[in-house]
């Protein structure tokens, strides 16, 4: 039983982290917007990052959760700044 248990533990944490579990949900955030501030300057909302990120009509680089929200929380900061 022990070892079914372990077994199943295992297959349910690698389902999560290669599965549904975005890196968001892992606290790891993505590619900050301060690596373009000239054209992220006047960004505030999320309906703005989905005016250029979003897959039906990308102007920038598609975005692959354009469901999520909290854009500018998730891409706003010093920790997604290396490229």
């Amino acid at each position: 039983m022990n070892r079914l248990l372990k077994l199943i533990l295992l297959a349910g944490g690698i389902l999560f982290a290669f599965g549904c579990g975005y890196k968001a949900y892992l606290g790891l955030h993505g590619t900050s917007v301060r690596l373009h501030p000239d054209i992220h300057k006047s960004v505030t909302a999320d309906r703005e990052c989905l005016e250029c990120h979003h897959p039906d009509n990308p102007k920038g680089p598609p975005t692959p959760h354009p469901t999520f929200t909290g854009c500018i929380k998730c891409h706003n900061d010093e920790n997604g700044t290396k490229k």
